[in-house]
């Protein structure tokens, strides 16, 4: 699976622009041109999101009333046949178009228009941005992100049970607040807290086959990983209603879900130590790469071929070690990277030998 062409549309600051893609590719320019958005481009037909936007009119340019993302995707199914190209596209709308309402996104798959669950079944990408190597010092909310980003995109119960939880947990702490103040009664709840728990169920039973997944990677730096799920049953919700009630939202679930890297060093007798709390950065960013690592296997043995590997301006912001590690991936994934640093460039156009490198 590789995507060979990529057109755009009104997407952010490019009116119209089209490029070409080899096995492993750098796109090279100044800070601020749009390195980042042909990335984000590739993401959206692989994810149907951002890994920027909040809101899909962003990835609009601000002139235009829709934009329009397309990519041509070679299955590689069988070498020794003829190669099945597949024209994707995603229209992106800001609720309306030429006075009509409209959804926000709309996919269609050589030129028929698809369902997003049917679209996203042809192409997948991992992407390793700069904010990735925050994730063992970052907040609970970026970690359970990263578990989120392999999970949806390689399973559509996954996708629509994290889709259902979070809806209703934004109605559960609406009506706790209501019920707090008097103006609900309690059994109002009763719905809401049974397919809340039905939901969390779903998630956390797939975030820890994703955790014992990653526990098995084989990586240089010995490390480990440890799920802390926020456990969400009917007997636990029980438990915590009333304080829930008292503070107008829930305290317990897969919401609240964090996991832990640990290191050992053999050699002196370290065993499982919190990479957090007492590795060097160095070793913070190894375990960042061995998440990045692990996610990119996972995603390949769940859908069956290997994702695109997007890497927006990460070499600079990795020691050599790392960076070595880094360049090893590219050889077993097709490769899209940015870099607006010279030294990136012309170290990787000396080590890499067929490297297509995308001017801006």
């Amino acid at each position: 699976m590789i995507i060979k062409s990529l057109a755009l549309q009104n997407f952010r600051n490019f009116s119209l622009y089209s490029l070409q893609f080899k096995q492993t590719n750098l796109i090279y320019g100044r800070n601020g041109i749009g390195k980042t958005s042909i990335l984000e481009a590739v993401y959206l037909l692989a994810s149907a999101g951002s890994f920027r936007a909040n809101k899909i009119e962003e990835m609009i340019r601000l002139e235009a009333e829709l934009g329009r993302v397309q990519g041509l995707v070679d299955l590689e199914q069988n070498k020794e046949e003829s190669s099945e190209e597949l024209k994707l596209e995603v229209m992106l709308t800001r609720g309306e178009v030429g006075g009509r309402r409209t959804q926000y996104r709309l996919f269609s798959l050589n030129d028929v228009r698809r369902r997003k669950q049917d679209f996203l079944a042809f192409f997948k990408a991992v992407v390793f941005r700069p904010e990735d190597l925050r994730l063992v010092e970052g907040s609970p909310g970026r970690r359970r992100e990263f578990l989120d980003a392999a999970l949806r995109m390689s399973s559509r119960e996954y996708d629509l049970a994290l889709s259902r939880y979070e809806q209703i947990l934004k109605r559960r702490n609406r009506l706790l607040q209501q019920v707090s103040e008097g103006k609900e009664s309690r059994e109002i709840l009763h719905f809401w807290n049974l397919n809340l728990v039905k939901n969390a169920l779903v998630i956390q039973a797939a975030r820890s086959r994703l955790i014992d997944f990653i526990r098995e990677v084989v990586f240089p730096f010995e490390l480990n990983i440890e799920y802390q799920p926020s456990l969400l049953t009917e007997n636990r919700q029980q438990e915590y209603l009333e304080k829930e009630i008292m503070l107008g939202h829930s305290l317990i679930g897969p919401h609240k879900d964090d996991f832990m890297l640990l290191f050992s060093e053999e050699e002196k007798g370290i065993r499982d130590l919190s990479l957090l709390a007492y590795g060097s950065r160095g070793q913070q960013r190894l375990g960042v790469l061995w998440l990045k690592v692990a996610e990119l296997q996972f995603l390949t043995d769940k859908i069956g071929y290997q994702p695109v590997l997007l890497l927006d301006d990460v070499l600079s912001e990795l020691d050599e070690y790392s960076q070595a590690m880094v360049l090893s991936l590219l050889h077993q994934y097709q490769s899209i990277l940015s870099t607006a640093d010279k030294d990136v460039l012309a170290s990787l156009t000396q080590q890499i030998k067929d490297l297509h490198v995308i001017t801006l």
